[in-house]
């Protein structure tokens, strides 16, 4: 498997200039000095684990999203799974429930 390397100082940047915030807050959001961004974020590669899950929280954006692999994994559909709860009342009525989820059509019948 090959992991699709990416430029994360470069992503964090852009994700700070398109949520509107100075080098200066978010330096502070993050609590780093202003003159510590650019040189340990922005100008990086590659960052720390502990540093990267904070500012996924500070610009609530997973940044862990952007690696992806490289293979035809990626092609294989995912399993989705959901409960549903319908409260009818006293006076229950026979209804039909229907589903879409992409390409999929569930119905249920109530009888």
């Amino acid at each position: 498997m090959k992991i699709q390397r990416q430029n994360l100082g470069e992503i964090i940047r852009q994700i700070v200039t398109d949520k509107g915030l100075s080098d200066a807050m978010f330096a502070k959001m993050i609590g780093m000095q202003r003159q510590n961004v650019k040189k340990m974020v922005f100008e990086k590669r590659s960052l720390d684990t502990e540093l990267l899950c904070t500012i996924s929280e500070v610009l609530e954006c997973n940044i862990f999203d952007y690696f992806k692999s490289n293979t035809d994994d990626d092609t294989k559909k995912t399993e989705l799974r959901a409960t549903l709860s319908i409260e009818m009342g006293q006076e229950k009525q026979n209804k039909t429930i229907r589903f879409v989820f992409g390409e999929n059509d569930i119905e249920i019948l109530n009888t």
